[in-house]
């Protein structure tokens, strides 16, 4: 009996709790209506309004974010949601690649947004949809950015490197769906 009860502790201080949130009172939108020609194709998009904003979404609560700036940093983990739109173009044809970025620089698997300039200054809208895990009392930081080059083709795979970007009408919207503890 013995085993028994201490086989069932063990595998309750295993269980992982989730509260999840159906109010979508924990989210933030953040925008970048006018056109940002990149410093690089390395460069991240500084987000120069916030359309929306909840109030567990700021410097107090799960997340920290300076308007006009590019990182977004998650507090203490969770699940969160995050979708990510916009209308890019370059000044050069060639490919422009953004991703999803980790506070490391690399790109967020499931994220990469590619598009094929072919006439310079016609935009090309990309988006992404991405649930993100975060371990509980782990914090990280995101940002949505170019990437210096990208894999291209069909039967033969080629890494490409690709244009600065210039973006406008950006659309950046994080919810936290689920607290871990």
């Amino acid at each position: 009996m013995t085993n028994s009860i201490w086989e069932l502790a063990n595998l309750k201080s295993r269980q992982v709790l989730l509260f999840f949130n159906k109010k979508g009172e924990n989210m933030i939108q953040a925008l970048q209506i006018t056109p940002e020609i990149l410093t690089s194709n390395t460069d991240n998009i500084n987000f120069n309004t916030i359309d929306l904003r909840s109030n567990s979404a700021n410097c107090c609560g799960w997340l920290q974010y300076m308007p006009g700036g590019s990182d977004f940093t998650i507090i203490g983990g969770g699940t969160f949601e995050i979708s990510f739109n916009a209308n890019i173009t370059s000044e050069t044809a060639g490919i422009v690649a953004l991703a999803l970025k980790s506070a490391t620089g690399t790109d967020v698997e499931g994220t990469e947004m590619d598009a094929e300039i072919t006439t310079p200054g016609n935009y090309i809208n990309v988006s992404f949809s991405k649930l993100l895990k975060v371990c509980p009392r782990v914090n990280t930081t995101i940002a949505v950015g170019s990437l210096p080059s990208t894999i291209t083709g069909t039967t033969t795979l080629t890494n490409t490197d690709t244009q600065i970007p210039i973006v406008k009408d950006v659309n950046l919207f994080i919810r936290k769906i689920a607290w871990e503890i």
